[in-house]
């Protein structure tokens, strides 16, 4: 069977309201309408133009075809116009926030003194490269290390360097919050920093975060847009 466009969706974070606590899983009760005004991002008002202002949304793309859409990549196809402020995004899995703790991944973990986290669930729907895990059972998340690559079978996550703080097994993994992370610029499918987000099977979904940075003082822009695409590559 053919993808059919019309069944490829975005939804909202579960906890939509701004602050600590937005992000988690999807929310498949809460369509994001295309081309809409103030569809993922609210007013600037006056106060936060002048003052600079940072935000964080938490989107989820949805695959509702019967028929898998493999190989999934995002990319900024469209940065805002406006001269003082700008967008970027990370991949985001279905547990992390913008700025608390996750709640627990599934599974356990094994840390060690290395690049390797071992876990015995697939976790790779609930986190993502660009994310930061850590060994929520003896660290803070100033341990937390930035995911690099995860497994096909989503038992195995690569960090971006050496984890440094407590190892051993058995032990329980959360995300740090999103708001500590390093997100990316990537214009068109095939650039560097695209993000890979995996494949999605019926009714499978996977989260993007969205920064959108205002700098202080600029002069402001009426009717902002930015537009963000995803493709299949397999």
């Amino acid at each position: 069977m053919a993808i059919s466009a019309a069944l490829l969706k975005w939804y909202q974070s579960a906890t939509w309201a701004e602050g600590d606590s937005h992000g988690g899983a999807v929310d498949t009760g809460e369509e994001i309408a295309d081309a809409t005004a103030e569809n993922i991002f609210d007013h600037v008002s006056n106060d936060e133009r002048v003052a600079g202002d940072t935000e964080y949304r938490k989107i989820f793309f949805r695959n509702e075809n019967a028929d898998a859409y493999n190989g999934v990549r995002g990319w900024i196809h469209a940065n805002t116009p406006a001269t003082n402020d700008a967008v970027s995004i990370l991949a985001g899995g279905s547990k992390s926030k913008q700025g608390a703790d996750s709640d627990a991944l599934s599974g356990t973990f094994t840390f060690a003194a290395s690049t390797t986290v071992l876990c015995t669930s697939d976790i790779s729907k609930e986190c993502r490269p660009g994310e930061k895990i850590f060994n929520s059972t003896d660290d803070t998340n100033a341990a937390a290390k930035a995911i690099a690559s995860i497994s096909a079978d989503g038992l195995t996550i690569t960090l971006a360097e050496a984890y440094a703080g407590t190892t051993g097994d058995t032990k329980a993994a959360k995300l740090a919050p999103i708001s500590g992370c390093t997100f990316v610029s990537p214009t068109t499918s095939g650039h560097a920093d695209a993000l890979v987000l995996g494949s999605l099977a019926q009714n499978e979904s996977i989260g993007i975060w969205i920064k959108r940075v205002v700098d202080a003082a600029g002069d402001g822009y009426t009717d902002n847009t930015f537009t963000l695409k995803v493709t299949n590559t397999a």
